[in-house]
């Protein structure tokens, strides 16, 4: 155990071994293997002095249930080695964090990352920059290459669950490099996404005693933290996977979020806001109690369509530009913005269409996906699909037919939540299960997988590829309180990897 020290100690480290050549070796070693073995052994072979950095657990991006073991057993594990001097967790995605303080002499790192070009996170480039200008080189060992990933999941597909026995059939006809060429091409693509603003605010109690006098929850607010929601939470996924796309929304009649919501962007987005001087801005407020339980929801909502002079300005700006973009992305959450005349022209002139339809609270009944006559690719979940045909119990090629005679769509994704999705083109639909079971918060997750699923579709017509990766979107949405994180390639593209691995 004397063998596990801070990052702040490495300085010092650094400083009482001068004369001695050091080697920093870092990595996540979840599931430690036969391959790290042999990795480690090999560069401690190199140097005086072996230094291994272990990714702490929050920076961990090999999806949900990751790591297996956590920095504490990690780093446990690593310093029983009596060849491994010493052991450090570092609080960061990459090991720069560790060379900046060690400044070893060299850095170690599996041959397999030799060639840069296998390296989607750009992490070796960035640590090799920071290496040399401390003197140092990366040292790569030439050991048996073993996947922790690959590992994990030759165990889990043994058991026999239907998510495992997709994954299964699936890898052999899908790679990774193949879905990740893909987001490269939509990477420059124009994209324009409309929708209304909603802000979430999520506010954190402690139960206090029963009221003696009222039969009524009595909660303590203990804190508040305000999230982008509706459109903005859709735009930002994108804005992550896309250069530079451009949002067109509506705000209140104060504009006093227009601050709060461009700080969130970090210049990411072009945002065109139009201001609806009838109405304040969708403001919406969930209660949690302490174990981050829902307790009951208040809505600052309006009912009313935009006004004519407000539509006139929207249906200007949408002509005179529509055609511009290779992909128009409506989340319509049908708050008043997305009226029949703007629907009807967005329809008309937009090269490729996505287009999502959401009920809820304060439209149920009234919000359906028919509204919308035509599309290139269209979501909803199945309770909305439902409800909106008027099949409760129906099959899904039922489902599906009455679907498509309400709306000319090419492509028709439903998710079923657990379930996974269901997705239809070509008369023909395909199966996709959820890949995770562990949810903390669903809140969004359909958000994510329309906003995911929408751009690839632009570069891949494979349709359980699309499902695929708009499934990968909502496991990871889950895995977070309301819109406390979006959708990022650091976390999105290494848990793609680890589940083709």
């Amino acid at each position: 155990m004397k063998k596990i020290i801070t990052i702040e100690a490495l300085s010092k480290l650094r400083e009482r071994e001068k004369n001695k050549k050091i080697i920093l070796a870092h990595g996540t070693y979840d599931f430690f293997h036969y391959g790290h073995y042999k990795h480690l052994l090999k560069s401690r072979d190199k140097a005086d002095v072996l230094v291994v950095s272990l990714t702490a657990d929050k920076f961990v991006r090999k999806g949900p249930g990751r790591p297996i073991y956590n920095e504490k057993q990690r780093s446990e594990i690593i310093s029983a080695l009596d060849f491994v001097d010493y052991v450090v967790i570092a609080n960061s995605l990459s090991g720069i964090e560790a060379i900046k303080s060690l400044k070893p002499d060299f850095y170690s790192k599996g041959i397999e990352y030799k060639n840069k070009k296998n390296d989607f996170t750009k992490k070796i480039l960035a640590e090799e920059k920071i290496l040399k200008k401390f003197g140092g080189e990366v040292f790569y060992t030439n050991e048996l290459v073993l996947s922790a990933s690959n590992l994990v999941n030759s165990i889990n597909l043994e058991e026999n669950s239907v998510k495992n026995k997709f994954l299964k059939q699936f890898k052999k006809n899908t790679r990774f490099d193949y879905i990740y060429k893909n987001f490269n091409k939509i990477n420059k693509k124009k994209i324009l996404i409309i929708g209304d603003s909603i802000l979430d605010e999520y506010i954190f109690t402690k139960a206090l005693a029963k009221s003696p006098k009222e039969e009524i929850i009595s909660v303590k607010e203990e804190k508040k933290k305000l999230y982008l929601g509706g459109i903005l939470a859709t735009a930002k996924h994108i804005s992550n996977f896309v250069n530079k796309p451009t949002l067109l929304t509506i705000l209140g009649n104060d504009l006093k979020e227009k601050d709060f919501i461009q700080k969130n962007f970090k210049n990411k987005c072009k945002i065109i806001f139009f201001k609806n001087k009838y109405a304040k801005s969708v403001v919406k407020t969930r209660y949690l109690d302490s174990s981050n339980k829902k307790l009951f929801q208040s809505n600052q909502i309006s009912f009313d369509c935009i006004d004519k002079i407000l539509e006139k300005k929207i249906f200007t700006y949408l002509n005179k530009h529509l055609s511009k973009f290779d992909l128009v992305v409506v989340n319509d959450f049908g708050h008043g913005l997305l009226t029949k005349k703007l629907r009807r022209l967005i329809e008309k002139k937009s090269k490729k269409l996505s287009v999502n339809v959401q009920s809820n609270s304060a439209n149920l009944g009234y919000n359906f996906f028919y509204k919308y006559k035509k599309c290139d690719y269209l979501t909803m979940d199945e309770p909305e699909a439902r409800m909106a045909v008027n099949e409760r119990f129906g099959t899904t090629k039922k489902l599906f037919e009455k679907i498509l005679k309400k709306i000319k769509a090419k492509t028709v994704a439903i998710t079923y939540g657990a379930n996974g999705t269901k997705l239809f083109t070509n008369k023909k639909f395909v199966e996709v299960p959820a890949l995770t079971s562990k949810a903390i918060d669903t809140l969004g997750a359909g958000d994510a997988f329309f906003a995911i699923s929408s751009i690839y579709f632009l570069a891949d017509k494979n349709t359980k590829n699309i499902a695929f990766v708009g499934n990968v979107s909502g496991a990871l949405k889950i895995q977070y309180i309301g819109h406390e994180k979006y959708l990022e390639p650091d976390s999105f593209f290494p848990y793609v990897k680890s589940l083709l691995s």
